[in-house]
């Protein structure tokens, strides 16, 4: 593994540097901007121009092909991006990035699984955020049984009628269009009988609400569908009844993604921690020089170093084209625990001065402590990524 990146890779983070200086305001930079616009309509707008202005000036979809928009580049180039899109505290990744779960989640399922003609019409609009996904997976009654989901599709001539709930949908509430599995043939075994299928939002039969959080966050909602009318033909992805495995390299992708932009931002959540515990104060001196904290912020760097590493692992071994599969669980492990650590070491500073007490200028740490719970939920629980590693990796009994 060569963790040097090239003169060409090099080239093009100079390049990246001064667009993103150019477009990313140092307002947007400052810890706790986005949280205080609270997602509503100011924050969706800023970033639909911003995602556009990526897109126009060739910062998107950078290891795409170019015949759907993007720039031909490899993964080195990618991992060039994403650092330094971190960096710059750019609204992209799974929080703040409005065309994140298309991007990074259906774009690659349907250059590997999607007709030409979907590709042709469907990847350079995900690209420019002219149309914004969001994920049906998740099901009121299937909690991490994916395979359990019941939201049913009927065919009916030239069209699949869906009916039941999804919940738990990240950016349902800005999202024109969802990307959902549903059961279309309830006798099959639990494994099969599913599709893959494309739903838009706008169409009759379905209702968004809101879900929100404790942190106080709207980003999540539930969708409920009622006989809704989807034309079988350019919204299916694979084949009908074989959506469980489009869905499975898709989890892998989503286990898998970007663990280099993680430890980027990461490490910026790391580092507002440490600004803080440099002010707070704790019995007559800074929190920062108390031995818990000390030794916090040593395994937080530690375990970014390893989330760091992992992403050059990673990143070496998809340029060589190797399927990582079941491998994708421990990097989700990895960047979720790494993530969390960070949260509650965060609440720990704060509370060696009081939560109130330490004043506002800290509160993004304290909306963080409490939005990154779900972490261990995302993307399939702690308890499910082990268990494939037990099984799949590690050849252990049931």
């Amino acid at each position: 593994m060569d963790l040097r990146y090239s003169s060409a890779a090099e080239k093009f983070r100079r390049e990246i540097r001064r667009w993103l200086a150019e477009s990313v305001p140092a307002e947007w930079r400052r810890p706790g901007f986005w949280i205080g616009l609270d997602g509503g309509d100011e924050s969706v707008d800023l970033r639909r121009r911003w995602e556009r202005s990526r897109f126009e000036n060739g910062f998107a979809g950078v290891d795409w092909p170019v015949e759907f928009g993007g720039r031909g580049a490899d993964q080195e180039f990618r991992a060039v991006h994403d650092e330094e899109m971190a960096r710059a505290r750019a609204p992209i990744g799974p929080f703040l990035g409005l065309t994140y779960l298309g991007t990074t989640l259906l774009g690659p399922t349907l250059l590997r699984y999607g007709t030409e003609e979907q590709k042709r019409r469907l990847l350079p609009s995900i690209l420019s955020g002219a149309t914004i996904w969001c994920q049906g997976f998740s099901e009121p009654e299937s909690g991490s049984d994916l395979a359990s989901l019941s939201t049913t599709a009927r065919r009916d001539g030239d069209d699949l009628v869906v009916s039941g709930q999804k919940v738990w949908t990240s950016m349902a509430g800005v999202a024109d269009a969802l990307f959902a599995l549903v059961r279309t043939d309830p006798a099959a075994e639990r494994h099969r009988g599913i599709t893959f299928l494309l739903i838009d939002l706008t169409l009759p039969g379905v209702e968004v609400r809101p879900i929100r959080q404790m942190s106080g966050s709207w980003e999540f909602g539930q969708e409920f569908l009622d006989d809704v009318r989807v034309p079988v033909s350019g919204n299916v992805v694979g084949r009908i009844d074989d959506g469980w495995t489009v869905a499975g390299y898709l989890l892998s992708v989503e286990r898998n993604a970007s663990p280099v932009s993680h430890y980027a931002e990461f490490r910026h959540e790391l580092d507002d921690v440490v600004a803080a515990a440099k002010v707070i104060r704790k019995d007559g001196r800074p929190a920062v020089e108390h031995p818990s904290i000390r030794a916090g912020i040593a395994r937080c760097r530690a375990d970014l170093e390893l989330l760091r590493v992992r992403g050059y692992h990673t990143m070496t071994r998809v340029a060589r084209g190797e399927d990582l599969g079941a491998e994708a669980s421990v990097t989700k492990l990895l960047w979720s625990r790494t993530r969390l650590a960070i949260a509650d070491l965060g609440a720990d500073v704060l509370a060696a001065g009081g939560q109130r007490g330490a004043g506002e200028a800290f509160a993004h740490l304290r909306w963080r402590h409490l939005h990154v719970r779900g972490q261990r939920i995302a993307g399939g629980t702690a308890q499910i990524q082990r268990t494939i590693v037990a099984r799949q990796l590690l050849d252990l009994p049931r």
